[in-house]
C-alpha cells in the first residue's frame, strides 16, 4: 500500500515477458521489487520495475504519467535506474546482487535479478535482538568492502547502503543489494519533495547537491551501519553532527571506542570510528584501502588516507539554460545563432540605418532567438542582443536569467580590443555571477591582434583566471559548438561526462 492508501503494484499472475508475477517483495518511492517465476528457466528471479510513485500512475499494465509537463523528470529518472542496471549486470561478484537482464515494456523499465532467500541486516539484528559479535561483524565488513572495492573500481558509488540493505543468504553471507544510483539522481533533481537519502546513514556530502561524492561517501555509510550493528542504535544524522560542531557543541556520535567492551578489539572499533568522520578529507580513501587494513595483523596503526581515486557530483536534471550573446554590428551573432539552432531561428532584423548601413544590410533591433538541443532533454535557449548601443535596454532585458556570455567580437573592425573592453564593462554586473566565453570572428580579414591580445584585455579588466578565447567562423556550426561547450563546462565540468 502507498501513502494514498492503493497499491499500483502488478497483481500475482500478471506476465512479463517469460516472468510471471507471484507476489511483491517491496516498494519505494521509486518503484516496486517483485517474485517472478521464470517460465523459461523455470526458476525463481527477482524484478525490479520502475514506478515513481509521485509521478506515475497504472493503466491496465502500461505505466501513464500523472502529469505530462513531468516527462523530463520522469525520464531523467528512468535513465539512472537503466544506468543501475547496466553496472550491475557488468559486475559478477559473490557479494553483489547480480542482474541477468534488463528490458522494457509498458512505457516502463524492468531489471532481472537473481533471488537471494535470506533475510536483510536489519532483519536480523530485530530477529535476534542482539549485536553482531566481532567475529560476525569482521566476517561482514570483509565481504562487504570486497564488493565496494569492486564498485569503486568501476568508478560507481553505491550511495544507499544501509542494514535494509544487506541481504545475509541462509549461510551467513552478506550480498550488497538496491544500489540507490537512480534513486540519488533522481533526489538531486530536487523534484519530487523528498530527499533521497537515509539519515543516520548518509554523509553530509549527500545532503547537497553539488557536494563532491566518492568511494569515502559509501565507506561512512557502511560505517554508520556496523555502528548500529555493533550498538543497535542508528548514529545521528551527518546534518545533526555537522549543525552541533558548528555551534561548538560536542558531536552527538559517541565514537565506537569510547564505549568499547572488552568483548570488541579497540583497533576493529577505531577502524569503523574512522569510516564515521565527519570530514570527508578524514576518512580512508576507498574501499580496497579499508580492506587491506581489516586484514592487518593486529595492533597494526590505521594506514594514512591517501589519494581519492575518483569523485562524483551528481547530475543535475536536464535543464532549460539561458545563453546570451553579445558583441558590435556585424560580428555574426545573428549568424552564429542561426546555425546552432536546432528549431530555426527567430530573428527581428530591420533594414539597417544611418552608419550601420555601411556594415551590413539588416540589422537585429530586439533580439534573435534559437534553441540547441543537447540531447536527453537538455537545451540551451540563445538570445542574440542587438549590436547598437542605442538598443542597450534590450540588453538590460536580455541579460536576466542569463547562465552564460558569449561575446562575439569582429576583428576586422577599427579597434576591436576596445570592443571587448566595452562590453566586459557593460556586462561586468552580468559576469560577476556568471560565466563568458569570448570568440573573435573574421580573423581571416585581418590577423591583427591576436587571442593573447584579447587574453590581455580580458586580464586588464580584472579577469584573474581568463576565460576561453577562440577563433571561429560564426557560420560554421563546429566553431560554434564549441564555443558553447567551452562555456557551459566552464560552467559545470560535469557536463564534459555527459
Amino acid at each position: 500500500m502507498n501513502r494514498h492508501g492503493t497499491s499500483q503494484a502488478l497483481a500475482a499472475g500478471t506476465m512479463l515477458d517469460e516472468y510471471r508475477i507471484e507476489r511483491l517483495l517491496g516498494q519505494g518511492n521509486f518503484g516496486f521489487t517483485y517474485l517472478a517465476f521464470d517460465t523459461m528457466l523455470e526458476r525463481h528471479v527477482a524484478i525490479k520495475e520502475y514506478f515513481p510513485e509521485d509521478l506515475a500512475r497504472r493503466d491496465g499494465l502500461r505505466v501513464a504519467l500523472k502529469d505530462e509537463e513531468k516527462r523530463d523528470i520522469y525520464q531523467f529518472g528512468r535513465d539512472a535506474f537503466m544506468s543501475e542496471a547496466r553496472l550491475l549486470a557488468k559486475l559478477k561478484h559473490p557479494h553483489i546482487v547480480h542482474v541477468a537482464r534488463y528490458f522494457s515494456a509498458h512505457e516502463t523499465v524492468y531489471f532481472v535479478m537473481d533471488y537471494e532467500e535470506g533475510e536483510t541486516l536489519a532483519q536480523r539484528l530485530q530477529r535476534q535482538g542482539r549485536p553482531l559479535t566481532t567475529a560476525e561483524a569482521r566476517t561482514l565488513l570483509e565481504q562487504l568492502l570486497s564488493a565496494l572495492s569492486a564498485v569503486h573500481e568501476k568508478k560507481y558509488l553505491h550511495r544507499d547502503i544501509k542494514p535494509a540493505n544487506i541481504l545475509l543468504r541462509r549461510n551467513g553471507e552478506a550480498v550488497l543489494i538496491d544500489f540507490g544510483a537512480a534513486k540519488m539522481e533522481f533526489g538531486a533533481a530536487g523534484s519530487l519533495g523528498h530527499m533521497a537519502l537515509t539519515p543516520g546513514y548518509a554523509p553530509i556530502e549527500q545532503y547537497y547537491q553539488d557536494a563532491e561524492q566518492g568511494p569515502w561517501s559509501d565507506l561512512y555509510a557502511l560505517g554508520a551501519t556496523f555502528y548500529r550493528a555493533l550498538t543497535l542504535e542508528r548514529p545521528p544524522d551527518s546534518l545533526t553532527r555537522q549543525k552541533a560542531v558548528a555551534q561548538g557543541l560536542p558531536d552527538p556520535l559517541t565514537p565506537l571506542v569510547a564505549r568499547a567492551s572488552a568483548e570488541h578489539p579497540k583497533e576493529f572499533l577505531a577502524l569503523i570510528d574512522s569510516m564515521l568522520a565527519l570530514d570527508a578529507s578524514k576518512r580512508p580513501k576507498d574501499a580496497a584501502q579499508l580492506l587491506v587494513q581489516l586484514r592487518a595483523a593486529p595492533g597494526a596503526p590505521l594506514l594514512k588516507a591517501h589519494e581519492k581515486s575518483f569523485s562524483y557530483r551528481p547530475r543535475k536534471l536536464a535543464r532549460e539554460h539561458k545563453i546570451l550573446f553579445v558583441g558590435p554590428v556585424g560580428a555574426g551573432k545573428t549568424t552564429a545563432i542561426s546555425v546552432l539552432s536546432d528549431k530555426g531561428c527567430i530573428s527581428t532584423d530591420q533594414a539597417a540605418s544611418d552608419m550601420t548601413k555601411a556594415l551590413k544590410n539588416k540589422t537585429t533591433v530586439a533580439m534573435d532567438y534559437g534553441v540547441m538541443d543537447l540531447g536527453d532533454g537538455e537545451r540551451v535557449h540563445l538570445y542574440g542582443a542587438p549590436g547598437q548601443e542605442r538598443f542597450d535596454f534590450m540588453w538590460e532585458i536580455l541579460q536576466k536569467g542569463a547562465l552564460g556570455l558569449v561575446i562575439l567580437i569582429d576583428n576586422s573592425r577599427r579597434a576591436p580590443l576596445d570592443d571587448l573592453a566595452f562590453y566586459l564593462r557593460w556586462f561586468s554586473d552580468l559576469l560577476k555571477k556568471s560565466k563568458m566565453v569570448v570568440g573573435v570572428n573574421f580573423m581571416e580579414k585581418s590577423a591583427a591582434p591576436g587571442l593573447d591580445d584579447y587574453a590581455r584585455v580580458i586580464r586588464e579588466c580584472g579577469f584573474s583566471a581568463p576565460p576561453a578565447v577562440f577563433e571561429v567562423d560564426a557560420r560554421n556550426r563546429r566553431d560554434m559548438a564549441m564555443l558553447i561547450e567551452a562555456l557551459l563546462v566552464s560552467i559545470d565540468p560535469g557536463v564534459q561526462d555527459a
